[in-house]
């Protein structure tokens, strides 16, 4: 029984450096097994085109199809598993057998893309992958399939997607589809590992908040679940429902989940890329979307597709960040900033700060992440920043950057 349960997929190693995706990597290691279960060569698999496949939307009600889906992403998409909050599941068939998937699901943060009042119109396409032999249009052709469909049934018209570089992905399908790029700042910045339960990998700071997770909390503590501690938020996901538990006794698993966290190994992650696509019941609607879209995010315009496989620094322990965060390793060491004063802003908010510019303008002049130049605010003392706020807002100053630059690019240290 246990060899018809797809085991998970491995993940990428931190010296992962082939020239495509840790996805398609997993394609090509399939392929044979995928192709014999099948009952196809690799002649019929070539010979096969989108045409010949059925798409269709699955509804949760479809137990059976939705354990193929769960069973299916276990084995091909790279993260092994389902999102925390799936709301949406799409299915590409080739004569009855599963072939592609698609989940969408309830964004962890949502984007304000079309502004506050209209967050709840956006859907995560949090999961996808095709079996090894299907022609490479499929994916594309599904994502399309799956938001044609949402669209025409349901309310939703913002549908983002991200880009781990973690696994050198770049967003190839969303550019095949023609999403907007909105720059590579999204995801978490720190990601935990707790020894006494391995399989779990490298996961968020939301694993200390899932509903599952807080019940193990209880049990360790001796305190007895009930019943109406269980709710549910507005799109129908089971949350805790914190109101109903006694003050001591939450605090006392909120100081749990703490300690929990303490005790987790640590380490930080480069962003994302993320994309969205905006969708309506026809021309004009789609067109009335973008045009509000492009009024409130002005610096969200085309901004060009990635085209470099990261990672760019890669994932650093933090207890390893001080000796490798200021490090360049990808290319010769040579100043930074050979024409300083050509590269700075000439924007007039730049210009009447004092000297002192923000942490993207930084990133910015040095051809590098935002990312990286908080790594140097927390590393090393001599980086000339500033923390002018509460909320450590972090600015540089001008002058003793330029200084900061030439003097690491001397010693090659950077």
């Amino acid at each position: 029984m246990e060899d018809l349960i797809p085991q998970p997929v491995s993940r990428p190693t931190d010296d992962y450096s082939a020239g495509h995706c840790w996805q398609y990597e997993i394609r090509l290691k399939n392929l044979e097994e995928d192709l014999k279960a099948a009952g196809l060569t690799k002649e019929d698999a070539e010979k096969l085109r989108v045409g010949d496949f059925e798409f269709s939307y699955v509804p949760k009600t479809e137990f059976q199809r939705w354990m193929e889906i769960v069973q299916f992403i276990r084995r091909h998409e790279w993260l092994g598993k389902m999102p925390n909050r799936p709301t949406h599941r799409f299915i590409a068939t080739y004569r009855g057998q599963l072939a592609g998937v698609i989940v969408m699901a309830t964004p962890n943060s949502f984007s304000n893309l079309l502004g506050e009042e209209d967050r709840n119109l956006e859907k995560l396409i949090s999961r996808g992958a095709c079996i090894s032999w299907s022609p490479k249009n499929l994916a594309s052709a599904l994502i399309m399939f799956s938001i044609r469909w949402m669209v025409k049934n349901t309310g939703f018209r913002i549908f983002t997607a991200y880009g781990d570089v973690a696994a050198r992905e770049l967003g190839t399908i969303y550019q095949a589809c023609n999403f907007i790029y909105l720059g590579q700042n999204s995801g978490t910045r720190y990601e935990y590992f707790d020894a006494n339960y391995p399989d779990l990998g490298w996961f968020t700071d939301r694993q200390f908040r899932q509903t599952s997770q807080i019940k193990r909390y209880c049990r360790e503590l001796g305190i007895q679940w009930r019943h109406h501690w269980d709710g549910f938020n507005g799109n129908g996901n089971r949350v805790v429902n914190w109101s109903a538990i006694p003050d001591k006794t939450a605090e006392a698993i909120k100081l749990h989940a703490k300690s929990h966290k303490a005790l987790c190994k640590m380490r930080m992650v480069e962003p994302k890329h993320k994309y969205a696509s905006f969708a309506g019941l026809d021309k004009k609607e789609t067109k009335n979307l973008l045009a509000k879209f492009k009024t409130l995010h002005p610096e969200l315009q085309n901004i060009p597709y990635p085209k470099h496989r990261g990672p760019t620094v890669g994932s650093i322990e933090l207890t390893e960040l001080a000796d490798t965060a200021v490090k360049e390793t990808t290319r010769p060491c040579q100043p930074l900033l050979e024409n300083f004063e050509d590269c700075r802003p000439a924007d007039k908010e730049s210009e009447i700060n004092n000297g002192f510019i923000t942490i993207k303008e930084v990133a910015k002049m040095m051809r590098v992440s935002t990312w990286t130049i908080y790594s140097l605010v927390k590393t090393d003392p001599t980086f000339p920043s500033l923390n002018v706020g509460l909320k450590k807002k972090f600015v540089v100053d001008r002058q003793k950057l330029k200084a900061w630059t030439e003097s690491k690019s001397a010693k090659g240290s950077f």
